[in-house]
């Protein structure tokens, strides 16, 4: 029997499409994006450790002002850093310099050692450009480990750095922020359950932001967005908030009425989108 509309969003929460879905997949491999008929191509790519995967692009760096640092999604297992869509544009047009980093991926290594070339990455970018402000954006697996890098002072604080150092967070529609939630018996969240196994075997907790939160760590502020239509991200969004709040940080949740889980990411930072626009007055009042 095929499944609903609201399944197949639920069983995105986890996952972005392969690459070779995605629109102009020759590019994609070359490390170009799209723009406007045009191709895209970083202005520099640095490495941070041995394994390929453990390298990020930089965009027209402008030289100053704030770094965005996006972090792609793929259910910790696909996907690739030139999956940065609109983000390009939108970073010239707010004065921002775009970076975008891969990871390595599970099953080669759980969300653990995601998180931590995450971290490594952060770290290899404020050495090369220092003393501007970094700001993570993360979508689906790459909102979690944004979130993880973010809050769990383990993983800047093995290369020296804390999360007060991160300008801030900003979140897509992530997935697993509290991955030991309970979940349905159903189809897809039965293969939720495989992927949340894949990547984070018996640590779940361990590697779950929204447990992760302690009072006394100094955090970012955060501005979390989730699809307005899918239950279990607003429920997983809102508790992340909290937490934060209470651990007296600063955390914005902001639902998108417009979008699905593909599409929040694909036209984020887009003329007129209305989350791009939220997340850069977010980054400009924080400048101010």
């Amino acid at each position: 029997m095929p499944l609903s509309r609201r399944a197949t969003l639920v069983g995105l929460s986890a996952v972005t499409l392969p690459v070779a879905t995605l629109p102009f997949p020759a590019l994609a491999q070359r490390g170009l994006r799209r723009r406007g008929g045009q191709a895209v191509a970083p202005a520099h790519t640095w490495t941070f450790g041995s394994d390929p995967l453990q390298a990020y692009d930089v965009y027209a760096d402008r030289g100053a002002g704030p770094i965005l640092m996006f972090i792609h999604g793929g259910g910790w297992s696909r996907g690739e850093r030139s999956m940065v869509s609109e983000l390009p544009a939108y970073a010239q047009r707010h004065g921002l310099t775009l970076a975008s980093t891969s990871y390595r991926l599970a099953p080669a290594v759980t969300a653990r050692e995601s998180a931590l070339d995450v971290a490594a990455a952060v770290a290899d970018l404020k050495r090369r450009l220092p003393g501007r402000p970094v700001w993570l954006l993360g979508h689906s697996a790459g909102a979690h480990l944004a979130a993880l890098v973010g809050i769990d002072p383990d993983y800047l604080g093995a290369v020296g750095l804390k999360p007060s150092d991160l300008a801030g967070v900003i979140l897509l529609d992530g997935a697993g922020y509290d991955a030991t939630a309970p979940r349905g018996d159903g189809r897809i969240n039965q293969w939720l359950g495989r992927t949340y196994h894949q990547a984070f075997g018996d640590q779940a907790a361990a590697l779950s932001p929204t447990l992760r939160v302690r009072a006394g760590v100094a955090y970012p502020p955060f501005l979390i967005f989730h699809v307005a239509r899918r239950q279990d991200s607003a429920v997983q969004s809102r508790a992340l908030a909290e937490a934060l709040t209470r651990a007296g940080g600063r955390a914005r949740v902001v639902a998108a009425p417009d979008d699905s889980h593909m599409t929040i990411n694909r036209g984020f930072g887009a003329v007129g989108d209305a989350e791009g626009e939220h997340a850069a007055r977010f980054i400009s009042e924080r400048a101010s």
